[in-house]
């Protein structure tokens, strides 16, 4: 009875823990390619004066939220 309790507590570690790691994995891929993403469109559109901040902030928020954080950042900066 006690092997059984000890697998499914491995079974179940694993499981939280890979998905925590996947997700990790996700964040700091998008986080990469929304950094490239802001460094391109920072160039093409500086002569228009539109211009979004690479840093820590900026990049974690199109990390994580992705696509729109990427075009929410730029309609914030359009905004303001």
């Amino acid at each position: 009875m006690i092997v059984w309790i000890l697998f499914a507590l491995v079974f179940l570690f694993v499981l939280v823990y890979t998905r925590q790691l996947h997700w990790a994995i996700g964040v700091v891929k998008n986080s990469a390619i929304g950094a490239a993403g802001l460094l391109l469109f920072n160039f093409l559109f500086s002569g228009f004066g539109l211009v979004v901040g690479v840093n820590a902030v900026t990049v974690l928020v199109v990390g994580i939220l992705g696509a729109p954080g990427f075009l929410l950042l730029y309609a914030t900066q359009m905004l303001l």
